[in-house]
């Protein structure tokens, strides 16, 4: 009777292993290569670089940085061409509509309001998503404070 229960309970871990999913492979993509980040501001402000920096290093990815229309790059995050777009991105933005975004990495003022700070990356991206808010959690629970 014990070893039906604990290989049911096997099963179970391993089916368990491969939720949640990445539909278009973010993680399998920048895992061990290239992470592709969106800047919005020049320079990144401290806070972004430091989260982006700590994703990179939880997926042993190198960082390659783009630089252009705020538009351009929300479109080549949406199509899988960037893997994150960071640079002082209020919780409440309305890119967060077209988007997933990471746990607050913090706080952003925007005039006299003080809205979290996220980075964003493509909707869907479930796994990588998971990783990215694993590799933050040290900037998360100084957002918390």
């Amino acid at each position: 009777m014990y070893r039906h229960l604990i290989a049911a309970a096997l099963l179970v871990v391993l089916a368990a292993c491969q939720l949640p999913k990445d539909p278009e492979n973010t993680t399998d993509t920048v895992q061990g290569a290239v992470l592709k980040v969106g800047a919005l501001q020049d320079p990144l402000p401290d806070q972004d670089l430091q989260a982006v920096t700590l994703i990179a290093a939880a997926l042993d990815a190198e960082i390659e940085w783009h630089r252009e229309n705020p538009h351009q790059m929300l479109d080549a995050l949406e199509g899988g061409d960037l893997h994150l777009l960071a640079g002082g991105i209020p919780k409440d933005s309305p890119l967060t509509e077209h988007t997933g975004m990471t746990n607050p990495i913090g706080y952003v003022t925007v005039g006299a309001d003080r809205p979290e700070r996220v980075l964003l990356l493509r909707r869907g991206e479930n796994r990588f998503l998971m990783r990215s808010n694993m590799a933050l959690r040290p900037l998360t629970r100084e957002a918390q404070e």
